[in-house]
């Protein structure tokens, strides 16, 4: 599945799961993120992820949002994935809230998920 994906936000991000070369790689993986930059290890959701981690999930008001994300997100994915004056949107969007989260210091180096 994940060796012909054309970043057209195809089944490999849904459900769960992000597929890397075919084999299911990445569990809690940043869906929409994902999507709109074709990676998981990529700059953008590097920095995204972090921010995450440790900032959202310090608090129980994060820990909500991140949870109400991972609930809808794959199903956005699915429905709009194919709209593409909307993937440009999106794109314009986390480009400044990664801007802004680099601005702030939050690093966009290479990043492994902390286990659970």
């Amino acid at each position: 599945m994940g060796k012909d994906f054309d970043n057209g936000f195809g089944a490999g991000f849904v459900f769960g799961t992000v597929m890397n070369g075919g084999n299911s790689s990445k569990k809690d993986g940043c869906y929409i993120a994902t999507a709109i930059y074709g990676s998981y290890d990529c700059p953008e959701v590097w920095t995204l992820r972090r921010f995450r981690d440790y900032r959202l999930k310090q608090t129980a008001p994060g820990r909500a949002f991140v949870r109400c994300y991972y609930a809808v997100s794959p199903t956005l994915v699915k429905w709009f994935g194919g709209v593409n004056w909307l993937k440009r949107l999106v794109r314009y969007i986390l480009n400044r809230l990664v801007s802004s989260l680099k601005a702030k210091g939050v690093e966009d180096t290479s990043y492994n998920d902390p286990e659970n």
